[in-house]
């Protein structure tokens, strides 16, 4: 048996697992359409757009299942989940293909700390298959799902590795001056999320934990588009989202979801913008999908998560780019 082909039946009893995982928690199986009118609606992520006849509006390929599947929430499906493709236009990299394996999984009436267990043991679940242990060795590094998984909030973070506290300093200026104290090129000029985004992959997330699984929390407010906000021990307002990381890879992004449609239609409205005023026409434009605003309405309070498959399968098989695990690559 070739490594290739042992890789791929791996492959296949990850999927398989995660299948049964589901099941056996009564989640049903969905499937939501590969051609939309509306692919996602953040700022800078990259969508395809397909060939439409003249008078049909423009078509896309979704960046995530997530509008579908809250369609289906509000149709009354409390717990569903979905393995499926997804498209994103970016360039790629050992880690990303154009074309990736999504698995995104919701559950009604269930709280972001409830979600972080059914996270957990998923992949615990999965690193027991594979390894028959929590603690297994991938790309010469020893990796541990050994649980209690810690989590860290975003305000803490920067507290103890820039001995800076968000909630104090929400200005573009004082985020700027903490880039050029710490040897980042900045200015006061550019938008804050840029200026947060430029401290926290060169000066946050190079300090995160390498062996290890676990939660970041309480992001900053904006980029909250898609879910609600939650208030800490000051009063200070948080988006109530969290995202899994196994060492420095980032594998998941998790919501409180958003159900408040005239919140939901100011915040697409506001990414529009921004996609606008950063991209102009170099990328293309999607309406505001105007069947998701009427559904959240309907949607009970519900808990999500979109999680990449083919990083967590690179994980867990010690791949060193995502082209090892793919079935085939597109293109």
């Amino acid at each position: 048996m070739t490594n290739r082909l042992e890789i791929l039946k791996k492959r296949c009893a990850i999927e398989r697992a995660v299948r049964e995982y589901f099941w056996k928690l009564d989640y049903e199986e969905i499937r939501t359409p590969v051609l939309v009118q509306s692919p996602g609606m953040e700022p800078h992520i990259r969508p395809f757009q397909v060939e439409s006849p003249p008078s049909a509006p423009p078509r896309f390929l979704p960046t995530s299942p997530e509008f579908g599947m809250k369609k289906l929430l509000a149709q009354g499906l409390p717990r569903i989940f979905q393995i499926c493709s997804s498209f994103r236009n970016e360039p790629t990299s050992p880690e990303h293909h154009p074309e990736f394996t999504m698995l995104e999984f919701y559950e009604t009436n269930l709280t972001l700390e409830g979600l972080q267990t059914r996270v957990e043991e998923l992949f615990c679940t999965l690193a027991n298959l594979i390894h028959g242990k929590l603690q297994f060795q991938s790309c010469d590094q020893t990796i541990s799902f050994q649980g209690p998984w810690k989590r860290f909030r975003v305000v803490d973070l920067f507290q103890t590795f820039l001995g800076f506290d968000l909630r104090t300093h929400t200005d573009p200026a004082s985020l700027a001056a903490l880039c050029k104290k710490n040897g980042l090129e900045a200015s006061a000029q550019e938008p804050w999320d840029d200026l947060y985004f430029k401290l926290w992959l060169n000066l946050i997330e190079p300090r995160l934990p390498t062996a290890e699984a676990f939660f970041v929390t309480h992001y900053p407010l904006s980029q909250s588009s898609l879910c609600n906000q939650v208030r800490d021990e000051t009063g200070f307002n948080w988006a109530n989202r969290f995202e899994v990381y196994v060492g420095r890879t980032e594998l998941g992004n998790a919501f409180d979801e958003l159900r408040d449609p005239f919140q939901q239609r100011k915040n697409f409205e506001k990414d529009q913008r921004i996609r606008s005023e950063t991209y102009g026409t170099e990328w293309p434009t999607s309406p505001i999908d105007e069947e998701l605003l009427a559904a959240i309405e309907r949607m009970p309070p519900t808990s999500g998560i979109a999680i990449g498959l083919d990083r967590l399968i690179m994980i867990l098989l010690g791949a060193k780019v995502i082209d090892e695990v793919l079935f085939l690559k597109s293109f």
